[in-house]
């Protein structure tokens, strides 16, 4: 599916053999023999001279009389809308970089990237550098930034340092950068096969895909959105919604548009959860806070724990072990003051104080008083209490009715019930060995 290192021993191979046969089958123009290499596109002339094989050529471009619409340059590549991408004449230790010329020898995009391709569709990729790293942006036919990808959100990735530079002998038009990861190699740009085009364009919004365990993005038109650098997606949702998909970069997570792939929320925190009622969780630097769908935050990083917003427009949050709730908007609804607080549903919450559970509303008042040893909130319209060893169901009117012992009681029971059965059990041995001895005596007398 995607292209490797095996490519690049093919074209050394294919053209070290056609730099010698390369536009020699018998052309009429007598001017095209001082070429080493020549090839047509509709009238025009990409020509070559190579003096040393691999090391010292030039290239030009000629009319169909043989006038040169150029000067002399290190490569042209192949003609695809109009436009050839060129590669000036550049240092021992830096092959040139890429630009395009049209059919009149014109430069209509500078030479100004370390690497491009040919234009299909109207677009083509180039990658440049970026400070420490390599970036990569998609470009129209007159230079124009489709899109660029944000690769400073993967700093660990596609480094300079630690890039290759590999070009096939006398085609620097074919230089593509790469990195190595062990022995394995990664691109930043991507090409697939037919057939894997062809599922990417009937994929509903953006396609993922992965490579050697890592995951990239790419959309319906082709254009890579996330670089091959992710750790995990989240394609099913799980913590995933509001229209962003979560990712993973090393071990932050961020957000992706499911629609474009644009990275929405750059990777800043080390846990988030299934956002509720618009705003997503999210944990940094040890604490919890809320970001809404653009990433922007809504509740500041203050708390150690806290749960979704249920439709009673409430959190429960906890800062140094001291609960209570909050709105959407931040603002604190019931004291951080309980040992504990749940979530609120049907309007309540269970609460401990002392050891002890009650349950208040969403203004605090209390509507059980916190007097059971053991509780559970109201998933439902009842839940089950405990008291004095004792297990009710109690309604949200805070009606009991009797359930049964409670588990801690019963299991009392059984452990004293096991123990009793142990000492019946040991007593009765006891004297049937006692009758034994008797009868033994009885016996030898």
């Amino acid at each position: 599916m995607l292209r490797s290192a095996v490519r690049y021993l093919v074209f050394i191979i294919l053209f070290a053999s056609w730099n010698a046969t390369w536009g020699q089958s018998g052309s009429s123009k007598p001017w095209l023999q001082q070429y080493n290499e020549h090839h047509e596109y509709d009238g025009i002339y990409v020509v070559k001279k190579v003096a040393i094989p691999c090391k010292s050529y030039e290239t030009f471009l000629l009319d169909g009389n043989g006038r040169k619409l150029t000067p002399a340059y290190r490569d042209i590549g192949d003609f695809s809308e109009g436009l050839a991408e060129f590669v000036p004449f550049g240092s021992d230790s830096n092959q040139g970089l890429h630009g395009f010329m049209n059919r009149n020898g014109e430069v209509v995009i500078p030479a100004k990237y370390t690497g491009t391709d040919k234009f299909l569709n109207g677009k083509t990729w180039v990658i440049y550098p970026v400070g420490k790293q390599f970036g990569l942006s998609y470009i129209d036919i007159t230079g124009k930034v489709i899109y660029e990808i944000p690769i400073k959100y993967y700093k660990n990735d596609f480094l300079i340092s630690k890039a290759t530079v590999q070009y096939v002998c006398n085609r620097d038009s074919k230089e593509d950068v790469i990195w190595f990861r062990k022995r394995d190699m990664f691109l930043l740009n991507w090409n697939f096969s037919k057939f894997d085009e062809g599922r990417i364009n009937n994929s509903k919004n953006i396609y993922h895909f992965n490579f050697l365990g890592k995951y990239g993005i790419i959309d319906k038109n082709m254009i890579l959105r996330v670089p091959v650098a992710l750790d995990d997606i989240d394609p099913t949702y799980k913590f995933s919604g509001q229209g962003l998909e979560r990712v993973r970069y090393g071990d932050k997570y961020g957000y992706v548009s499911p629609f474009t792939g644009d990275l929405i929320v750059p990777f800043e925190y080390s846990e988030t959860r299934k956002p509720t009622n618009g705003l997503f969780w999210v944990k940094k630097n040890g604490k919890w806070g809320c970001i809404d769908k653009t990433g922007k935050v809504k509740i500041n990083f203050l708390y150690d724990e806290a749960t979704g917003f249920t439709g009673e427009n409430r959190s429960a949050v906890a800062i140094n072990g001291k609960f209570g709730h909050i709105d959407k908007s931040g603002k604190i609804r019931t004291p951080l003051k309980y040992d504990f607080a749940s979530y609120y549903n049907h309007g309540i919450s269970m609460i401990r104080i002392d050891d002890k559970y009650g349950y208040i509303d969403t203004t605090g008042k209390f509507i059980m008083e916190a007097i059971y040893d053991d509780a559970l909130p109201f998933d439902r319209t009842t839940t089950t209490v405990e008291r004095s060893w004792i297990r009710y169901r109690l309604t949200m009117k805070g009606e009991e009715s009797f359930v049964g012992l409670s588990y801690k009681l019963n299991a009392v029971l059984i452990l004293l019930g096991v123990i009793l059965f142990v000492w019946l059990n040991g007593l009765l041995f006891k004297r049937i060995q006692a009758k034994r001895a008797k009868k033994a005596m009885l016996k030898k007398k």
